[in-house]
């Protein structure tokens, strides 16, 4: 049997992970827990852009942010701030009012559409932050039931009904009643 040094040195630090959600899709939940005001870390920050960087995400901003030292990982905020604004995938603001729940719901809805978010994250999201605090409207129900499947455990063929689910119930959310 190896040593436990040499099988820790085989496994990538979680940076180079590959994950079947790409490095922008990371930079846009990021942006939105960032919003909903969690707390992001500056070295979840600069992890990140790197990774966008590797996957050929292109910004101004981007590559400042992702060669960052831990001196200066106090300038990772603003630089997040820019290489969102820069690359356009910042969610709606203010997210405090029945109003931007709403336009927090219907910019989750389109990005699990046009798959630029992953749909069980941003349906979780609708979930959390914008079905409860809007009071459980009947509107995303549907939505919402999908979701809950998706927490429960199932078997991967099921998985990928379930995700064509979320996806199809908010296009239907989206063209309205």
């Amino acid at each position: 049997m190896p040593p436990l040094s040499a099988e820790i040195h085989k496994t990538p630090p979680p940076v180079w992970n590959t994950r079947p959600v790409s490095a922008l899709r990371d930079l846009q939940e990021i942006a939105i827990r960032r919003a909903l005001d969690e707390i992001v870390g500056a070295d979840v920050l600069i992890a990140t852009a790197l990774r966008a960087l590797l996957e050929g995400v292109d910004s101004p901003s981007l590559p400042l942010l992702a060669g960052l030292s831990r001196r200066e990982e106090g300038e990772a905020h603003d630089l997040f701030q820019a290489v969102i604004a820069e690359l356009d995938i910042a969610p709606p603001s203010p997210m405090d009012t029945p109003t931007g729940r709403w336009q927090l719901v219907r910019w989750l809805c389109q990005a699990i559409t046009d798959g630029t978010a992953d749909p069980e994250f941003a349906g979780r999201l609708i979930w959390y932050r914008g079905w409860k605090e809007l009071d459980c409207p009947d509107s995303l129900r549907p939505l919402i039931s999908w979701v809950s499947q998706w927490d429960e455990w199932n078997p991967d063929p099921e998985r990928l009904l379930i995700r064509e689910g979320i996806v199809e119930e908010a296009r239907r959310f989206l063209e309205g009643p």
